[in-house]
Formats: C-alpha cells, sequence, structure tokens
C-alpha cells in the first residue's frame, strides 16, 4: 500500500492527476480504497445486528406459521431425513433443507413421504402431526432460525460491498436500510424462498467484485461457486450466471481467454448445483436429465405450468388478474419507510461524486443485476406481493452507498444521522407486526396493499386468542387445510346467507381485497372496529348486513 501510493504520487508529479490509473496503480497492488472501520462504527454495526436479531426474533416467536412455511418446513425435513427431493416441486430444495436444520433439534414429528409428489397433504399430515404432538410452535420457530441468520448475513455483505465501493460510511448507511427496513424485518423471520436467493445474489455481486479487480484463478473459482449458489437457491438464478459469463467473455484478454473464463464459471456452478442435489439425494447423479438433476428440470416445467398463471392482485383501491410493472415500485413505494426512500434516490443521484472506476464496478455487480431481476419480475403474471423485491432492494441498499460521501463536517454528519435515525425507527415501530407495515399516508394496510405484502396468516395466534368466548364468523387466509374450525367457537363466513349474520366477524386482508374480493364485496362497505396485527379486519354487526357491494378499497376503522 505505501509503495503503490509513493507511485501514484511521482505519477501525479510528472504526468498530472489521473483519477483511472491510481485505481489501476491500487488494484495491482491489491488494495482497495483506503477504508478504516473506528470503534463507534463497529459498535454501529455490532448495535444494528443486535437490534435487528431481537425484532426479528420476537416476530419468529410470535408470529404463526405463514402461507407456504408447513411446505418447506416438511419437505426440508423429509430432504434431510428420507432423502426426499421430489415430494416438492418447487425447486431447487436446498435452502428448504438447510432452513430445516435446527428443526431437527426439536424432534419433530415425521410422518412418511408420499410417493407420488403431494406436497400440500404432506405438509397437511407434517402439521397436524405436530399439533397434536404439541410440538409445532417449537417446529415453527426452529424453521425460522437459519433464515435470522441469512438476513443479517446479507446486511453484513451489503455493508463490505457498500465499504468497498465507497466507504465505511457508505456500507453503515446501506446495512442501515437493510437491517432496520419493515420488508426485511417481515420477511427475515420467515421460512421462504426469497431471503436465501437475496443473500445468494449479494454474495454473487460481492465474488464478482472481487474477481473484477483481481483476476486470478482463485477469484474465478469463488464467481463460479456463488453463480452455482444462485442456481441451487432459485431457478431466477440462470438469468444471473448467463450474465457473468457473457461479462467474462466480453472481458477476456482475448476472446479465447475470455471462453475459457466463461467456460470455467459455467463447469464450477454446473457443479455446485449438482452438488446441492447430491448432498441431500446421492442417487440423483444417476439420473440426469439435459446433464442437470432431473428434479430442478421438473421444477422449471412445474414452474412453467403452474406458477405462470395469473392471479387477483389489489393495490391501492385497483383490482385486477394478471402483472402490471409498476405494481411493483408503487407497492415497494407502500412498504417502505419515506426516509429509506430519500435515501436510496439521494444516494443514487450522489453516484456521481465517486471515481469513475467504482461507477463502473457498480454498474457491473449491483444495476445489471437489478435489472435482469426486475425485468423477468415484470413479465410475471402474480402480483402477490414485495417479497420478489428482497434481491432488487439488496442489491438498491448497496447503491445507497454514496450518501456516505456527502459527510463533509459536522452539519454533514448531523444531518445523515438524523435521517437514519428515522429509518430505524421506523423500522422498530413495525415491530412486532412488519409484515403487514405500510408507511404514512397508505396505513392502515389493509386498504391499501393485499396478500404477503400485508398478510400472509401470519396472525392466527392472534385469532385463536381474540375469538374465545365471541363466536364470531371468519374467513381466514393462512396454510392449507386451516380453517375456522381450528379457531375456538369459530363459524366459516363463506357461504352464509347474509340474513343471518349477527355479532362479530373476522377477515384476512387478503380475503377482504383480493383472494375472494368479489364473494366478500358486501363488506368492504362497512367500517371495522380494528385489526388483530394489521392483517385480521374485525366487524361487529347489530343486524344482519345488506348484499350492496361496497368499494374495491374497505374503508377506515370507525371513528
Amino acid at each position: 500500500g505505501a509503495h503503490a501510493g509513493a507511485r501514484i504520487a511521482a505519477a501525479r508529479l510528472v504526468f498530472g492527476p489521473n483519477e483511472e490509473r491510481d485505481m489501476a496503480v491500487l488494484g495491482r497492488a491489491g488494495v482497495d480504497r483506503p477504508h478504516r472501520l473506528s470503534l463507534g462504527q463497529a459498535l454501529i454495526v455490532a448495535l444494528l445486528a443486535i437490534a435487528f436479531v431481537i425484532g426479528a426474533g420476537v416476530q419468529a416467536w410470535g408470529d404463526s406459521a405463514t402461507f407456504d412455511e408447513p411446505v418447506y418446513l416438511s419437505t426440508g425435513v423429509a430432504a434431510l431425513l428420507d432423502h426426499d427431493v421430489i415430494t416438492n416441486p418447487e425447486h431447487p430444495p436446498f435452502p428448504k433443507a438447510l432452513a430445516a436444520l435446527p428443526v431437527l433439534l426439536v424432534h419433530p414429528v415425521h410422518p412418511t413421504s408420499p410417493a407420488a409428489s403431494d406436497e400440500h397433504q404432506f405438509a397437511t399430515d407434517f402439521m397436524r402431526a405436530q399439533i397434536n404432538s404439541g410440538t409445532w410452535h417449537a417446529v415453527v420457530f426452529a424453521g425460522r432460525l437459519v433464515p435470522i441468520a441469512e438476513a443479517l448475513a446479507a446486511g453484513l455483505l451489503i455493508f463490505l460491498l457498500g465499504t468497498r465501493l465507497v466507504s465505511v460510511a457508505g456500507g453503515l448507511v446501506g446495512a442501515t436500510i437493510w437491517l432496520a427496513a419493515p420488508i426485511v424485518l417481515g420477511f427475515g423471520h420467515l421460512n421462504g424462498a426469497d431471503l436465501p436467493f437475496a443473500l445468494a445474489t449479494l454474495t454473487l455481486a460481492y465474488a464478482l467484485l472481487s474477481w473484477w479487480r483481481r483476476r486470478d484463478s482463485r477469484r474465478l473459482v469463488w464467481l463460479g461457486v456463488a453463480a452455482g449458489a444462485t442456481v441451487a437457491t432459485q431457478i431466477t438464478g440462470l438469468i444471473l450466471i448467463a450474465f457473468v459469463v457473457l461479462l467474462l467473455v466480453r472481458e477476456g484478454r482475448t476472446f479465447r481467454s475470455g471462453l475459457r473464463q466463461g467456460a470455467a464459471v459455467l463447469a464450477i456452478g454446473w457443479v455446485t448445483l449438482w452438488a446441492s442435489y447430491s448432498v441431500l439425494d446421492p442417487t440423483r447423479v444417476l439420473h440426469p436429465r439435459w446433464g442437470l438433476p432431473s428434479p430442478f428440470v421438473a421444477g422449471m416445467e412445474f414452474i412453467s405450468q403452474n406458477d405462470m398463471s395469473p392471479t387477483t392482485a389489489y393495490l391501492l383501491g385497483h383490482v385486477w388478474s394478471g402483472g402490471h410493472w409498476w405494481y411493483w415500485l408503487l407497492s415497494f413505494v407502500v412498504k417502505t419507510p419515506l426516509p429509506t426512500t430519500l435515501i436510496l434516490l439521494f444516494g443514487l443521484v450522489l453516484w456521481h461524486r465517486n471515481t469513475r472506476t467504482h461507477r463502473r464496478e457498480a454498474l457491473v455487480t449491483l444495476v445489471i443485476p437489478i435489472c435482469l431481476l426486475t425485468l423477468v419480475l415484470i413479465f410475471d403474471p402474480r402480483n402477490i406481493g414485495v417479497r420478489y423485491l428482497l434481491p432488487q432492494f439488496a442489491l438498491l441498499a448497496v447503491l445507497a452507498a454514496p450518501l456516505g460521501l456527502a459527510i463533509t463536517g459536522r452539519l454533514g454528519r448531523v444531518g445523515l444521522g438524523a435521517v437514519l435515525a428515522g429509518v430505524v425507527v421506523a423500522g422498530a415501530l413495525s415491530v412486532p407486526h412488519s409484515l403487514a407495515y405500510a408507511t404514512p399516508p397508505f396505513t392502515p394496510a389493509y386498504r391499501t396493499v393485499s396478500n404477503s405484502s400485508v398478510d400472509w396468516g401470519q396472525d392466527l395466534n392472534l385469532l385463536q386468542a381474540w375469538a374465545a368466548g365471541k363466536r364470531p364468523y371468519v374467513s381466514y387466509f393462512g396454510p392449507r387445510d386451516l380453517s375456522a374450525s381450528d379457531i375456538p367457537g369459530a363459524r366459516e363466513l363463506r357461504g352464509v346467507p347474509l340474513a343471518t349474520i349477527t355479532g362479530w366477524v373476522a377477515v384476512s386482508a387478503t380475503k377482504l381485497t383480493s383472494d375472494t374480493a368479489e364473494e366478500f364485496a358486501w363488506l368492504r362497505k362497512y367500517c371495522p372496529l380494528g385489526t388483530l396485527g394489521g392483517s385480521i379486519v374485525l366487524y361487529y354487526f347489530l343486524t344482519p348486513p345488506s348484499s350492496v357491494p361496497g368499494p374495491n378499497a374497505p374503508p377506515n376503522p370507525c371513528p
């Protein structure tokens, strides 16, 4: 580092200042822009991590199982104990199996895996077996420990990327945005597929940045492993590995050397994908399909046949079937605290204050992957929640790092600290119902968003405690095979003649505005008395309601 600094000083004396030459000298010397983590900054990172673990842990303990968690829990355990990677047709299985490791420590009751791929029946059998034995709450909580660790690891990667691309202060900005975001607190404690993919995407970005700066064989191998990990985490990772291969071909000293680099990463990624299946079921090696694990190919076919069907969507009073590109942008704005949105916007604008070299690195490692993932998402006909945006949000948090360059003196530090404090306060206030968070003026969230953006079935525990002695009519959106019969004294609302309804009514927000929006149109003209956790809407009828339909957006709670 000292010798590199001396060469830079000599070159500036003779030839004048040249930013790209300076960065090239540092890169050849294996030196990044100087970054020194002070004790105060290290303490801030530690406090952010501790606060996130507490906030996510509280919700992991208190929230009931969400819509997909019984499937992920049961098939993850089956992959570990029965080497079964075919019951769940949604592939890859590795993230589910990884999350299931702590579940084994609580000794779950494990039904025999079905011979056919019937994930819903198997998940129901698994869930009922735990409920009957009294282990369901412990199993659900244990299945959320790895996701919390993954969300925390993502925050640390954001800090490292922001530090290497901008500064330590920039890394702190990115980590704060991520770890204090209600979106991350809400989905970061759930057993799902979107958070592991966000972590894999960040890992690929970090590996690509490392290779970009020092293009040696060791970093090329790690880049191949990271690229393979994205595919082993979610099938969408195929578009990222394709981008990396094409980039390596372009960046080769010659076309032939570029082809060798691209082929090497492709081969290492292929081995990584096979390893993720072989560690769970070694016999899969004997039954490849198109050179890939046969369940992985079957998973791609399943997605093309089942997950490409339009679903009913709701946002800001509008109901439709299928996908709209603006859904993702508006949903993100509704679910993101205003200080966070401002930081992201100003951070993007301030990239001009960074070096041209670092801007190019950010383009390759952050901007292009965001654009590719968003392009795939735009054509998705299922507008069912911001959880699909977690990988993009993670990369955007790094892109906000140049705000750290704006710290020029005491006034700058105070201003940035105040904005970041607003981000942290918004995240803290969202606990213990981060999943149902919406930023003002889009509150309450049940009026503006639907499905997993507000209600994924996380408040069954609250509903069961509230329903005691009230004999409410209930329509609950949550894990399959859970209904009013699982709520003490509750009666099913769907199909009941309106003339017979009096007393309490409780309806999940998703049922009210999207999943069964047409059926419950009559209910949306009445103001509710409140909510449970922000996701279950409560009504009370002194006299039977009328069948006249209400507007798409339910009203605010009654005065």
